[in-house]
């Protein structure tokens, strides 16, 4: 998604205290990575997502590329054969991410102008739906389901499948409000529902991941996510929220919550009291757990829906000379994962994997820079930027008192020993030793003088790979917007 650049108040750190809070649920809890929006079928870019560290990979299905761009006046649109339907990218895409060993993630967006029921306001650059007939989104859900079954010629299996793309931003959904009153949850909730529903009767046990979220509510483009996500499953409340009256239509069905919370600052900075960025996650959990509770999510989750992240960066600088220089940049990817996995998100997942192609004729500001590999035309050709290796490898340390709390997730995603290095007399050495869970996380606090004078750094070694060094303390919090400030 894109917003344009707004400052947002710098709020204070958190307490120190909160560092580990203790997870949402018992048990390992993993910290699933993975890369959106791999607009490359190559082996080669499917590749740099596993090296990475990711073990899941998105892709927009795009409903409008798919599709003819006029209605045929005979066809069978439900049919995953119907020769009007053009799947090649998918196709190729699906079978590369499974070579390389890793789960798809397909997302269904945008719309043919014949299947809209309204004609969208244009945003250049963006593809928004207005109103789809659910009937229509239904017949192509239905071909891509079946097609992706994994009885369809020799086509992998999809398991998880998203319903489109920021519903509360008229960049992507249409329309938001009629008049003064917001419409645009109420019209997703039909959408959702007819999806699910289109889904499970063909791939039962597939997960229904709901559209992410734009994070910052906007003037006249962007409805904030708590009121939206309130509106969506029939809640109120602040604080405290509570069901509204009514069967909110027999409730909302989706398996898998999701939200876009970029930030404009550090990983702990927060928004608006609607807005949802990434140090906000508790208050959007708060409010899934009350709406779990009052049964307004229906799903087979036992009454605990999992929170995603499907989309989350910062622009790296270079290329964008606004963006985030990259040990900066390393630093808050670190804590960025922190905070999703102590907040109870259990997927985590980059935009994207490559920065955007070079645009001269527009700001650096309007284009993406925030991929993990630096742009090349040939996907065997991209280079990783040094920020790939805090996101494949992430760990923080932060002197505490007497010593350092750590906090890290293994490569794997796997268990195993630890071996935490700290960086004097100009080389690496050991300072300490860990143990990465079953799911590869390891946290714990070390008792030690090194950092005393909060100079050095410690890193974390899994076998022979090393994390990127963390210099014991957080770089602070000041506004900066996600896709790189403004340069004059």
């Amino acid at each position: 998604m894109r917003l344009a650049s707004r400052a947002l108040a710098l709020l204070a750190v958190g307490a120190l205290a909160a560092f580990f809070a203790p997870p949402a649920s018992a048990g390992p809890r993993p910290l699933n990575t993975g890369i959106s929006y791999v607009d490359s079928n190559t082996a080669a870019a499917l590749q740099h997502v596993r090296d990475t560290g990711s073990t899941f990979a998105q892709v927009p299905v795009r409903w409008a590329v798919v599709a003819p761009e006029k209605q045929p006046a005979s066809w069978n649109p439900s049919d995953p054969a119907d020769p009007n339907y053009d799947w090649s990218f998918t196709d190729a895409w699906l079978r590369q991410a499974v070579a390389a060993g890793l789960t798809p993630v397909l997302q269904i967006r945008s719309a043919p102008t014949w299947a809209d029921r309204c004609t969208p306001d244009i945003v250049p650059g963006f593809d928004p739906v207005c109103n789809p007939d659910p009937a229509a989104f239904a017949a192509f859900t239905a071909a891509a389901v079946r097609r992706y079954s994994g009885s369809f010629e020799g086509l992998p299996q999809v398991n998880y499948w998203q319903g489109l793309n920021e519903p509360n931003i008229n960049f992507f959904f249409q329309p938001q409000y009629e008049g003064k009153k917001p419409v645009a949850a109420s019209i997703y909730r039909n959408l959702i529902n007819t999806f699910y529903a289109t889904v499970k009767g063909i791939n039962p046990g597939a997960q229904v991941i709901a559209a992410g979220l734009a994070p910052v509510y906007v003037p006249n483009s962007v409805i904030p996510p708590m009121t939206f996500t309130r509106e969506l499953l029939c809640m109120s409340g602040g604080a405290h929220p509570k069901p509204t009256a009514g069967d909110c239509e027999g409730g909302v069905h989706f398996d898998i919550f999701d939200l876009h919370p970029y930030t404009s600052g550090s990983p702990l900075h927060q928004g608006g009291p609607n807005d949802v960025e990434m140090g906000d996650l508790a208050k959007l959990q708060n409010l899934l757990h009350a709406a779990d509770r009052a049964g307004r999510i229906v799903n087979s989750n036992a009454g605990s829906t999992p929170l995603w992240i499907t989309e989350f960066s910062y622009d790296s600088k270079p290329p964008d000379p606004g963006g985030l220089p990259m040990k900066i940049e390393s630093q808050w990817i670190a804590e960025a994962l922190h905070q999703a996995w102590i907040n109870g998100v259990t997927n985590f997942f980059w935009y994207s994997l490559f920065d955007q192609e070079p645009q001269p004729q527009r700001p650096f500001n309007e284009t993406v820079q925030a991929g993990l590999y630096y742009w090349a035309a040939n996907p065997a050709e991209m280079v990783a930027k040094p920020v790939m290796y805090a996101y494949r490898f992430p760990f923080l340390a932060i002197r505490n008192g007497k010593g350092l709390k750590y906090w890290g997730r293994t490569p794997n995603g796997q268990g195993g020993r630890i071996v935490l290095e700290a960086f004097r007399h100009g080389r690496w050495r050991k300072l300490g030793k860990a143990k990465a869970n079953a799911v590869g996380i390891f946290k714990g606090k070390l008792k030690t003088s090194y950092g005393k004078t909060k100079k050095g750094s410690v890193r974390a070694r899994y076998g022979a790979e090393a994390s990127p060094g963390f210099p014991m303390k957080r770089v602070g919090d000041f506004a900066h917007a996600p896709f790189g400030d403004a340069v004059s």
